[in-house]
């Protein structure tokens, strides 16, 4: 009886003992390290930031600030998204603890927190104010979550700590540089649109023009009677320039064109700003290349529908000329290079835009909700 009660007890001691440990170990640490921001300081310091180097297996390259505008210093100082530069600072600055968790490097790879530097997937961060870093943060893995919306949760470590957290947030750090260019080549409403003009080398020119009506587009011979390749066709070249969006980019001054013509296009609006484009078609690449320039011409305003009016978008002489200034001052010395949709778009000779009603391409079935939405 007494060899019972002394194993009874002895039981009793141990699993006291082992629920006393587990409390410990899953109780939340006191240590503000823990717990709250990942980077408590980084929302009173973000005016500060002027450099955002971003690192990974596959790039490295850095984005810097002047005045209100972001760069990337590796892509000849191209504008970078403004947008998305502003939303990596506010995310980082965001993100939440959720939980500590190894701090033993043999450990690090399978978070993927272990750096660049271990040949790991890591994707490193760094935001700095002149020399100084006010944040650095070694970007793991994704926990997998069955959710499908809201904050993602991301295996993490702050640069040059040894601990290493899951922490939540909108953490989508993109590590190719291209991606982090501003990819908005033009914003032109397609409803100022008044004609198009598309100029072959050779001069024969296929001409677009607004019928007097919103996103209503004819030939100036045959009008509303006009067949188009597509029924939309029309629609699609005079909006062309409506947030138009580039593959890449590449400076004036290192580009050729080599033996490939050049077509031309003028997109001409109601309000007088004419936007000329020329571009080009490489062969070998597959790949379609364009300049821009951009001027107001009192001559070319012209009456608008009565609709369009009515959308308030029309602009004053003034406006035009400050809006052509503000073009040519941002498009001038870059080449641009678009698919094959908007590439074809601005080489169109008639007979590829225009055809008999026998011959018209039909559209499929629409399943966005709407088309050129």
């Amino acid at each position: 009886m007494k060899k019972l009660n002394s194993l009874t007890i002895l039981f009793i001691v141990t699993a006291v003992m082992v629920v006393l440990m587990l409390i410990t170990i899953q109780r939340p640490s006191q240590s503000n390290d823990d717990e709250g921001l990942l980077f408590p300081d980084l929302f009173s310091q973000l005016s500060d930031i002027d450099t955002i180097k971003v690192s990974s297996n596959q790039e490295e390259f850095t984005l810097q600030r002047e005045g209100e505008d972001w760069y990337v210093k590796e892509r000849w100082n191209f504008p970078a998204d403004f947008n998305l530069a502003k939303r990596t600072l506010i995310d980082l600055a965001d993100a939440k603890i959720l939980e500590r968790k190894t701090a033993k490097a043999e450990q690090y790879a399978a978070l993927s927190v272990e750096g660049m530097e271990q040949g790991g997937d890591s994707i490193h961060l760094t935001l700095l104010n002149g020399d100084e870093a006010v944040a650095s943060l070694i970007l793991g893995r994704e926990r997998e979550l069955s959710q499908t919306g809201g904050a993602r949760q991301f295996y993490v470590r702050r640069a040059g700590e040894e601990s290493s957290f899951l922490a939540e947030g909108y953490l989508n750090i993109n590590p190719l540089m291209l991606n982090w260019v501003k990819s908005e080549v033009i914003n032109i409403a397609r409803e100022r649109i008044a004609q198009v003009n598309i100029i072959q080398p050779n001069g024969n020119t296929a001409t677009l023009i607004n019928l007097g009506k919103k996103d209503k587009f004819g030939t100036p011979e045959d009008r509303d009677k006009t067949i188009f390749k597509y029924e939309q066709l029309g629609y699609d070249i005079a909006s062309t320039l409506f947030q138009l969006r580039m593959e890449d980019v590449q400076p004036v001054s290192d580009f050729s064109r080599g033996v490939a013509e050049t077509v031309t296009a003028e997109f001409i609006t109601f309000d007088g700003l004419k936007v000329t484009t020329e571009t080009s078609f490489d062969v070998e690449d597959g790949l379609y290349f364009t300049t821009f320039k951009s001027e107001y011409n009192a001559d070319l305003v012209s009456s608008a529908p009565e609709e369009i009016t009515a959308l308030g978008i029309l602009k004053t002489a003034e406006q035009v000329k400050l809006e052509a200034t503000e073009l040519n001052q941002h498009l001038d010395n870059w080449v641009y290079r678009f698919g094959g949709f908007i590439g074809t778009n601005l080489m169109r000779a008639k007979a590829d835009m225009v055809t008999e009603k026998e011959k018209v391409i039909p559209m499929p079935a629409d399943v966005t909700g709407g088309f050129g939405s």
